[in-house]
């Protein structure tokens, strides 16, 4: 039978010829959307800001033409009140890592809003602290990293095996401060509390226990705190109330307390915060600086540690020792000052010649040291004692450096059986702040880089190795400054103890 169905050409014509005969397809037209205006052209962006908390960092915009209304955001959500191409923020802890932009709108109505900027709450000032073989470091962001010898759970990382390489304390809060002693480790948190580890044969850790321990736990009833320093096995704390408080090792009087009996939990002396411009512990002894240029002492002169003469061999209580003194350090059994006259001085044992004052000779009192390693002309900002070598920083950022350099920890380049009794220049270095252990010596650059050199064993400078290191080396991965977001790095920063100024990063 013959198809009556209809080609396919011809279907799809006459299909087309019934949709025009029934309007299915209109030759109307639906008008365009408006276009929206412009928004301003952003000549400067918000940049990322960083601020210690009590701060105030600036956001800033600036857009091509005039008559443009702002808003600015946090998070993505309207700030009140914040209607001008600037935008002023106190800094403080809620708003860490919260994002600011701002929305411009030109008199036309056209709209531009801002790339996010961050803001970063900074805590500490960086800083690189050496103990007598391990060392301590903490960031701006508070953040606490560990390395070296870890037989005494100094470290705080759970165990007590070395760390090679800088490893992250666990804390429960941001740092503003850390400090090294023997076989112990402190932080001060942000919120005033204290936090010891290590060992507590002596009762370092301030417990009112004898246990070591090898993770960090807080010293039972001491908050407020806004210093802390330590020595060999005891520490010294300053409250926010300016009250001052040691524990620990008190074998030759060193807390100041008219007895020799160890204290296992804190007790007062009888000084007050503001009226200290610096304090340093040593060995067996501690030294009080007041904001009078007055320096104090207690605990062991055996070595002449306390400027006094051979005579006096230990006090059991603060005694007034010199005057005209700007800044005290004290490490194992010597002691160190810079003179308000700008001159270093030093007292205490010799051996090696790390008083610079060219002998080899035990001093029983204070002697003028030589800094002459460092480049003319140049202004001494600290002397910083090691156990038998001294670094000299000058306020350019030049080091120097005396004593013992068996190992290397002069950073001079070569390892020798010298001892240096005036001070040597090392070549090429550039530091914000230097720090002395037993063998080593580490110091902060103004990228807030660290580098090591001198004794090496069980990972000291933290570079990895075991392998002593007789010139500055840089510790790998290991920056002290903000993250990476293009927020400004900060460097040191003048801080209070109690109402008396000093700068955290030199002790």
């Amino acid at each position: 039978m013959k198809s009556t169905a209809l080609p396919r050409a011809m279907l799809a014509a006459s299909t087309l010829v019934f949709l025009f005969a029934c309007g299915g397809s209109s030759s109307s037209t639906t008008a365009a959307p408006p276009i929206a205006p412009t928004g301003p052209l952003l000549t400067t962006a918000p940049t990322a800001q960083a601020g210690y908390i009590g701060d105030r960092v600036t956001y800033r915009v600036v857009a091509q033409g005039s008559g443009h209304a702002y808003q600015w955001l946090r998070n993505g959500s309207v700030l009140s009140g914040a209607t001008t191409d600037s935008y002023v923020l106190p800094v403080q802890a809620a708003d860490d890592q919260a994002r600011y932009s701002v929305r411009v709108t030109a008199s036309t109505g056209g709209i531009t809003t801002s790339p996010e900027a961050l803001l970063d709450v900074l805590y500490a000032d960086p800083a690189v602290v050496a103990g007598h073989d391990h060392t301590l470091a903490i960031t701006t962001k508070g953040k606490v990293y560990a390395w070296g010898v870890g037989g005494n759970g100094q470290l705080g990382l759970g165990d007590y095996q070395a760390r090679m390489v800088p490893t992250a304390v666990t804390l429960p809060g941001p740092a503003v401060q850390v400090a090294a002693g023997w076989g112990h480790s402190l932080a001060l948190l942000a919120d005033g509390r204290v936090f010891a580890w290590g060992n507590n044969l002596n009762g370092q850790l301030g417990d009112g226990t004898t246990t070591m321990r090898n993770t960090p736990a807080a010293v039972p009833g001491l908050t407020g705190a806004t210093f802390i320093t330590c020595g060999y096995n005891h520490n010294l704390v300053a409250k926010a109330d300016q009250s001052i408080w040691m524990w620990g090792y008190n074998s030759h009087g060193q807390l100041a307390q008219g007895d020799k009996v160890n204290r296992l939990s804190p007790v007062s002396i009888p000084a007050a915060a503001n009226q200290i411009a610096d304090v340093a512990l040593g060995e067996l002894h501690t030294l009080i600086l007041l904001t009078t240029n007055e320096l104090y002492g207690c605990g062991d002169n055996g070595y002449g540690q306390l400027g006094l003469p051979t005579s006096s061999g230990e006090h059991l209580t603060l005694t007034g020792l010199v005057g005209g003194v700007k800044a005290v350090r004290a490490f194992s059994l010597y002691s160190v000052s810079l003179g308000t006259d700008g001159v270093p001085y030093g007292t205490g044992e010799n051996v090696y010649g790390p008083l610079g004052d060219g002998s080899t000779t035990t001093r029983y009192a204070w002697v003028p040291m030589d800094s002459g390693g460092l480049p003319a002309g140049t202004t001494l900002k600290d002397v910083v004692p090691g156990q038998y070598h001294t670094l000299f920083l000058g306020t350019q950022g030049s080091v120097a450096s005396v004593g013992y350099n068996w190992y290397g920890q002069l950073g001079l380049g070569t390892a020798t059986t010298t001892s240096y009794t005036s001070s040597q220049g090392i070549t090429g270095l550039n530091a914000l702040l230097v720090s002395a252990g037993s063998q080593s010596s580490y110091a902060l650059l103004p990228d807030l880089t660290v580098k090591a050199w001198g004794y090496n064993s069980n990972g000291r400078l933290g570079d990895g190795t075991a392998t002593d290191r007789p010139a500055p080396t840089t510790v790998p991965g290991l920056f002290l400054g903000p993250i990476s977001t293009g927020v400004p790095v900060a460097g040191p920063r003048v801080q209070a103890v109690g109402l008396a100024q000093r700068q955290t990063p030199l002790f």
